[in-house]
């Protein structure tokens, strides 16, 4: 009798075990969206082409520090028929559990992230190279071996992380659409044989840790070197890395021609940006793009010349998706309230209440 007790308690005991597995899975796998893929030279999503629309949103790591509303944000961009957003790991204050919280938000509104690993753009902000890689881009001086241990340990933390608020871990997130190993790379400080080995050596780490996910990297173009120098290309075609992510900013010069003839100057970059990587049969997104790289030479068009600043945008997405680009990310996506804080990215954003924009956004088609 003693042997039947035990055998049904250790049943029972089993039981309960496989239903807590069951469950917890069930909470870690619900709002689990389609994994994204890259199949020759395009993203798939449930075994179909992807494209998309989408924007850099880096600065929601910081809405904590000023009461903004970050599910609003991701919220409204959806409504805006946005799918994607991008952002900066270790950027500015922002701690891992922002990112929690910003990874469970998406998944919960279909939206999905591209996250750069670290951000090594504009060392021309710092008096020295010595200030920029100490201060703002710890992790790309790409030719010191410190560096590296110090930038595959924090990958390693990233890519194991497990989500505080929803348990899932990130390297079984299909939430992420792809890790960016850096935004913006200055490959110009080093040696071409040295940038090559580098991405190559950290995408294929990245990929020792998480054969699930997409690997990119940020590549800013507005070197008119690309315009002449096959060689640049080459050397981010490492074979780890699954698609190509370029920027692309017209000339802060050209502002002062509004119209269709700064439109088609950037289109026409635009275009032979995107079939110069895709030429690599790999996926091509313009994962950064706007006006200008001035915040303010941003607001002046969008304040004054709406239907102009609507007409150039779209003349440099269509240049980019007929010339086979997959997505396109415009800079940037926030709350209206953003502009009531005082610090420098106060009025780069779009919001939902850029009504004209968001018309825009909602009746565009991507042309094949």
């Amino acid at each position: 009798m003693k042997r039947r007790n035990i055998f049904f308690l250790f049943i029972a005991g089993l039981a309960v075990i496989l239903i807590f597995f069951a469950i917890r899975k069930y909470i870690t796998t619900k709002n689990c969206l389609p994994w994204i893929k890259a199949e020759g030279n395009i993203l798939t999503k449930g075994g179909r082409p992807f494209r998309f629309i989408g924007a850099n949103a880096v600065y929601l790591v910081f809405y904590d520090n000023w009461d903004l509303d970050i599910e609003e944000a991701i919220k409204t961009a959806k409504d805006a028929n946005l799918s994607v957003l991008r952002l900066y790991m270790d950027w500015g204050w922002g701690k891992d559990e922002d990112y929690d919280r910003i990874l469970d938000i998406a998944s919960r509104h279909g939206i999905y992230v591209v996250l750069a690993l670290t951000d090594c753009c504009c060392s021309g902000d710092y008096p020295s190279s010595e200030k920029y890689f100490k201060v703002h881009a710890p992790f790309c001086n790409i030719t010191d071996k410190q560096t590296a241990i110090a930038f595959k340990k924090r990958i390693n933390q990233v890519v194991k992380r497990k989500n505080s608020i929803n348990g899932k871990f990130y390297r079984d997130d299909s939430t992420i659409l792809a890790w960016e190993i850096a935004n913006e790379l200055e490959f110009q400080h080093f040696d071409k044989s040295d940038v090559y080995e580098w991405i190559n050596e950290v995408a294929a780490y990245i990929k020792s840790l998480d054969r699930s996910h997409l690997v990119t990297i940020g590549i800013n173009t507005n070197d008119h070197n690309f315009f002449n120098n096959n060689s640049l290309y080459e050397i981010f075609n490492a074979p780890d890395l699954d698609f190509f992510s370029f920027h692309f900013y017209p000339s802060i010069e050209n502002l002062s021609v509004y119209g269709e003839g700064m439109a088609q100057d950037g289109a026409d970059r635009i275009h032979y940006l995107t079939k110069k990587f895709i030429s690599f049969a790999k996926p091509v997104l313009m994962s950064e793009f706007g006006v200008s790289n001035s915040s303010d030479s941003n607001v002046v068009l969008r304040s004054n010349q709406p239907e102009v600043y609507n007409l150039i945008l779209r003349e440099m997405m269509d240049a980019a998706f007929m010339a086979g680009a997959s997505g396109i990310m415009f800079w940037g996506w926030g709350v209206s309230e953003e502009k009531t804080v005082p610090m420098w990215w106060n009025k780069e954003s779009h919001s939902i209440k850029d009504e004209g924009f968001c018309h825009f956004l909602r009746k565009y088609k991507i042309p094949n």
